[in-house]
């Protein structure tokens, strides 16, 4: 049985073989990220609240996060505009992208 098992094994690589270079050519080729709809879904998403620990509290961005929730609203709509915890300076000092990318604490 061992022929039998051998010739199905290298034909089932044959097929996935054949499988990944044609989705490589009809569905990976040419797919480009739409930047803008990234940042703007990553902002509106709540996670995003946990920048705000070392600067906020834990408490007062679990109460954020909360309302945030509850109201859908986004975190920077509550943090800047209503409940003026943080500036918009400060606010966007924290999201720059760089900051995202390569965390560092920034001070109060």
């Amino acid at each position: 049985m061992e022929p039998v098992i051998g010739f199905a094994l290298f034909t089932s690589l044959e097929y996935i073989t054949r499988a990944c270079y044609m989705l490589k050519d009809k569905c990976i080729d040419g797919i480009t990220a739409n930047a803008e709809h990234a940042k703007n879904l990553v902002m509106q998403s709540i996670g995003i609240v946990t920048q705000l620990n070392p600067i906020i509290g834990y408490e007062a961005s679990a109460g954020i996060a909360k309302e945030a929730l509850k109201t859908g609203k986004s975190i920077h709509e509550l943090a800047v505009l209503e409940k003026k915890v943080i500036t918009q300076e400060k606010w966007d000092e924290i999201f720059s992208l760089e900051n995202l990318i390569n965390p560092k604490f920034i001070n109060t």
